[in-house]
Formats: C-alpha cells, structure tokens, sequence
C-alpha cells in the first residue's frame, strides 16, 4: 500500500510541476494599468484580480487535488477504519474550508458593492 502512496505523490507532484506554467498564465491578468497614471480605480481592480486569481486560479485546483486525494485513500484504505476515518474528516474539512472561503469571497464582494460609490462597482461583474 505505501508503494501505491508513494506513486499517487509522485503523480501530484509531476502534476504540480506541470501545472505551474498554467498559474503564470492565469497571473497575467494581475497588470490592471498601464502607466503611471494609475489611481485608486486601479487600485480597487488590482485587488480584485488579485482576490480572483486566488480563489479561481489556485484555491479551486488546491481543492479538488484535495477531493481526489482523500478518494484516493477512501477507495485503497477500505478495510483499514482507522485511514477510512482519516480520509473522511479529510473530506469534510476540505468542504469547510472551501466554504469559509467561497463564504468570505461573497461578503467581500457584497461589502465592497455597498460601499463603492455606482462607477467602482463596475469591477465586481468582471
């Protein structure tokens, strides 16, 4: 059995690798100016594509890398109750990390949305 984990972490990890070219790709759209005449309009962008990259570019990989994993040992672990319990707590604080985060990403929007005046919310559609 630990052959097979040793073999699942070279996978992920080739595939981290692999990967990372994709998150400089994503990084890209970070450049929300072009010049020095950036201001706060900018500034309130900036963060924004910074909260997305984040959440859409990395947090949503990281989380079902996650899932898969935990699978993984739910499905090579079946008789053993001891990892079988460890993979499903595993599971449920992926779940809940995932929506503490979906969780904060919303308020922000929403409190952002409330206190922005009409032409800065602009940015939360994109």
């Amino acid at each position: 059995m630990n052959n097979i984990l040793r073999k699942t972490g070279g996978v992920v990890l080739a595939s981290g690798i692999l990967a990372l070219p994709l998150l400089s790709i994503g990084a890209s759209d970070l450049i929300v100016c072009g010049g020095l005449d950036c201001g706060f309009y900018d500034l309130i962008k900036l963060a924004n594509a910074i909260v997305k990259f984040l959440f859409i570019d990395i947090a949503i990989p990281l989380v079902a890398l996650g899932i898969m994993y935990a699978g993984a040992r739910l499905i090579i672990f079946q008789n053993k109750e001891k990892e079988k319990t460890a993979a499903k707590e595993m599971l449920t604080n992926i779940g809940y990390g995932f929506a503490l985060m979906l969780g904060v990403f919303v308020l922000v929007k929403f409190v952002l949305a409330q206190f922005l005046s009409e032409g800065f919310t602009t940015f939360l559609l994109e």
